[in-house]
């Protein structure tokens, strides 16, 4: 079909042929629960032969059913998706508990299961915290058991990180979680929860791994109509971007699009985890802005959400070593930013977690070395958002993100 042309392409073929079409089906049928042929016509904006055709052939493949009894024509029929039962597990490492979720294909949340994160602090005379996939695999372990009791089927595991996703088999790294180095996510929860080995089996499509601000950025995007290209960072677990360009994220070659933490920006600066010297991480990673501002033993108490919340706090009240840690962060930040939005040229940069409170600092730092180019034109440019999703658009991004691979091809949803 041409650019343009306003004509249907007849159904001659398999279901791929027309899986963009399908998709519209599917993922009305998804969203709402049942609908009738005629509904689908209003909903998808194809004609009443395209829907017809469409929708016998999802019925031969078993990917749709008649909920009630057919009569006249069809048309008032109620359809809905053979698969429907199937749920999403969603997991990842939160500021300090592990969480995994279970939902429906929509999207709507049924279960939640948490694990505290151990710190240095639980662990008397050690130095280090536990390995964070154990309490990964421990919320997992409960949502496969519950979805095992309650006669669901498990349609995708995504688990979110805040590193980059790289290699095939995946790996992560330049994690502040896991490490600098490569780290096999995936390989260990299968080493550590058995009954992962069975529900693989049965998954439509692999279990993956997916950075936690790419699947944030999604919401974000969702929520900025007529944008299609964003910069999102945030700042509560780890220093961590996500760039979307013409409406995709943008991973780049080998993983590595937005690895905004790990831009050696600082002159002479500290030798950072990753090996580079002078990281942004190494300067306003959450850690270090609580250690300058005296809060670390509260985040090693309390856990780092209460003391994020007390820094914000003496922020606003203007605590002298709580806003001099934050503007140092800040400036830095923002020299980063003076780099990053040039080269990829952000219609709205969205600023997520305890920075968003904090943008308009972020942005002076920015602006602050901007030339008046156009009598001063470019210093409105890029606008600056906060973000939306809350804390847990990560988590509802990778659920739509999982839902979109799957009624992309529809077939998947079947058996």
């Amino acid at each position: 079909m041409t650019p343009g042309d306003t004509t249907v392409p007849t159904i001659t073929g398999p279901l791929d042929t027309h899986r963009e079409q399908s998709a519209l089906v599917v993922e009305h049928l998804v969203t709402h629960g049942t609908a009738t042929r005629s509904e689908l016509v209003n909903a998808t904006g194809l004609g009443r032969g395209t829907i017809a055709g469409l929708t016998a052939r999802l019925l031969d493949a078993g990917v749709i059913r008649e909920s009630g009894d057919a009569h006249g024509d069809g048309r008032s029929t109620p359809l809905t998706l053979a698969g429907g039962d199937r749920v999403l597990v969603t997991a990842r490492l939160a500021l300090d508990e592990a969480v995994a979720t279970i939902a429906t294909l929509g999207g709507e949340e049924e279960a939640r299961f948490s694990e505290r994160i151990a710190t240095k602090a639980a662990i008397p005379g050690s130095e280090l915290a536990a390995n964070p996939v154990t309490p990964l695999a421990v919320v997992i372990s409960r949502a496969i058991a519950r979805t095992s009791r309650s006669g669901h089927r498990i349609a995708d595991i995504t688990v979110l990180v805040d590193g980059a996703v790289v290699g095939s088999p995946a790996v992560v790294i330049m994690d502040a979680r896991f490490g600098a180095e490569p780290v096999d996510v995936l390989g260990e929860l299968r080493a550590m929860i058995p009954a992962l080995a069975e529900v693989e089996a049965s998954l439509p499509l692999p279990m993956r791994v997916v950075p936690a601000a790419s699947a944030a950025a999604s919401v974000e995007l969702d929520a900025l109509p007529g944008i299609a290209d964003v910069l999102y960072l945030e700042g509560d677990t780890a220093v961590s971007a996500a760039a979307v360009a013409a409406g995709h994220p943008l991973r780049g070659a080998h993983g590595l699009g937005a690895t905004f933490g790990h831009l050696p920006i600082v002159p002479g600066g500290l030798r950072c985890r990753c090996g580079q010297q002078g990281c942004l991480a190494t300067v306003a990673a959450p850690e270090v802005v609580l250690e300058r501002a005296g809060l670390a033993a509260l985040a090693e108490s309390d856990g780092r959400s209460d003391a994020l919340d007390e820094l914000v706090l003496r922020i606003a009240e203007a605590e002298d070593r709580a806003r001099w840690a934050w503007l140092d962060a800040a400036h830095w930040i923002g020299r980063t930013l003076q780099i990053v939005v040039p080269t990829i040229d952000p219609a709205v940069v969205v600023v997520g977690g305890y920075w968003s409170g904090l943008a308009g600092d972020i942005r002076s730092a920015m602006q602050g070395n901007r030339p008046t180019v156009g009598n001063g034109a470019i210093s409105a440019i890029p606008v600056f958002s906060p973000a939306s999703g809350g804390a847990d658009a990560a988590l509802v991004g990778a659920r739509r993100l999982a839902r979109e691979r799957l009624v992309a091809d529809p077939l998947l949803l079947v058996g």
